[in-house]
């Protein structure tokens, strides 16, 4: 007999959820049953789903525009772009628009190479990543990271340098997080010399640690002191803000909580909050006016700057405005956080809560007292989410600092729309998946 199609390109060892509708942070299962989607999707979805102004802006653009070569532009990418220079740290006011994040990482790292050919250093090629980090499923991005999704590619990856550890939390050097003194910084200065100056085109990082650490905010002077030596050394800073920009941290970017403006950004996810795949990167005005006097050319993806999307992430941006949704991400998420520490912080199973916003990490640890973590046999995240779904509870799956070791993360990262009464609901639903799992452990 034929085999049955599957919708999924590999399967895994589960027939997946059929998910029919979504409202707001719910999601509706075929089977009947509904599910919080305490993950955002992807860590994507920022103003709830199925909001009726979004459809009817994809339609009305569908019905008038289609498609257009991305060499020209469109009412709908104007209005988006001027938007966007109200959204971004100031000075980034060029914008290149992709399909989806690892698109948009991997444009960020081609500028960043580009810039510096066509201002006459092409030696300037390496990208400087750190150890614990995911920017991207392209190969370059891969490359750029450093999670375990690296490991069929390990053997064609470019041999582009990390620098360890990423922040201090889990800190070799056997400092305290918070209180350490920015090893991890000066890491990076270790790193650029090493190579040599002249080799390094840009440095890459995550504001807030996501899916390889389990939301990993950094000390305050973290990101200054980056700043500062990418300035000396003449090397761009690239903050990846697919998961943590658009108001997902409390504020309209990550990186905003310390001041600092990066040479480039990237965002993706809550662009468009799920209702379109689209990335982008906002890069200095001044970098952009280099590679143009100088005739190189950046070459667009087929449907960069496409019109629906634009038209969606742009009325996206303007129901956050409208509803303050940024600041109702650091409002909700604070009082989030603090349930979450108050309720599952003695849980035997957990060993660390951080976060901000609506950005919050559960380190999974095997020994409360070292917080010594599971073997990655166990798939001990994974047995957790199992549990949790079929409770009714979605979060999103991540790993935690710990190296070869293995480690394990819960992500709760909802929409920002949720209140009091879902908060609740996740914080009841995870202490009850962890109790059922813990036993046997």
């Amino acid at each position: 007999p034929m085999p049955q199609p599957t919708p999924m390109f590999m399967r895994g060892p589960h027939d997946p959820i059929r998910i029919e509708r979504a409202e707001g942070p719910w999601l509706y299962a075929s089977d009947g049953n509904k599910i919080l989607d305490a993950g955002a999707g992807a860590v994507v979805v920022n103003i709830g789903q199925g909001r009726r102004e979004i459809a009817e802006v994809a339609a009305r653009t569908i019905a008038n525009l289609d498609y257009i070569v991305p060499v020209w532009t469109s009412p709908e990418r104007e209005k988006l772009v001027d938007r966007l220079t109200r959204w971004t740290p100031a000075g980034l006011t060029r914008f290149f628009f992709t399909s989806g994040g690892s698109e948009a990482v991997e444009a960020a790292l081609k500028f960043a190479i580009l810039y510096n050919k066509a201002r006459g250093k092409q030696s300037k090629s390496k990208i400087i990543g750190r150890r614990f980090s995911y920017h991207g499923n392209t190969i370059a991005a891969l490359s750029a990271g450093g999670s375990g999704r690296r490991a069929d590619y390990e053997h064609i990856l470019l041999d582009w340098p990390k620098i360890d550890p990423t922040y201090c939390y889990r800190c070799p050097w056997g400092k305290t997080y918070p209180s350490c003194e920015i090893e991890c910084a000066t890491a990076l200065e270790k790193e650029i010399l090493k190579h040599g100056p002249d080799s390094i085109a840009a440095f890459i990082a995550e504001p807030m640690m996501g899916s390889s650490g389990g939301v990993v905010p950094p000390v305050k002077e973290y990101w200054p002191k980056i700043r500062e030596i990418c300035t000396r050394y003449d090397v761009l800073l690239i903050a990846d803000e697919v998961m943590t920009g658009f108001g997902r941290t409390g504020r309209r970017f990550g990186v905003d909580h310390w001041d600092v403006v990066p040479d480039i950004l990237i965002g993706g996810k809550g662009l468009t909050g799920g209702y379109m795949p689209m990335g982008m990167i906002a890069v200095k005005e001044s970098l952009v006016e280099e590679v143009e006097d100088a005739k190189a050319e950046f070459m667009f993806y087929t449907y960069s700057s496409h019109p629906v999307a634009c038209a969606v992430a742009d009325e996206v941006l303007a129901i956050m405005e409208r509803e303050r949704l940024v600041e109702r991400s650091a409002e909700v998420g604070a009082r989030l956080g603090s349930s979450l520490k108050e309720e599952l912080s003695g849980h035997p199973m957990v060993g660390d809560i951080r976060g901000t916003g609506m950005f919050w990490g559960i380190e999974l640890v095997q020994n409360k007292a070292t917080r010594m973590p599971f073997v990655p046999e166990k798939k001990v995240t994974n047995r957790v989410l199992g549990a949790a779904v079929r409770k009714g509870l979605f979060f999103y799956p991540a790993t935690g600092m710990a190296g070869k070791a293995g480690g394990d993360a819960m992500m709760i990262t909802p929409p920002f729309t949720i209140g009091d009464a879902e908060i609740k609901f996740i914080i009841s639903t995870a202490r009850a998946a962890l109790d059922e799992i813990q036993p046997n452990l």
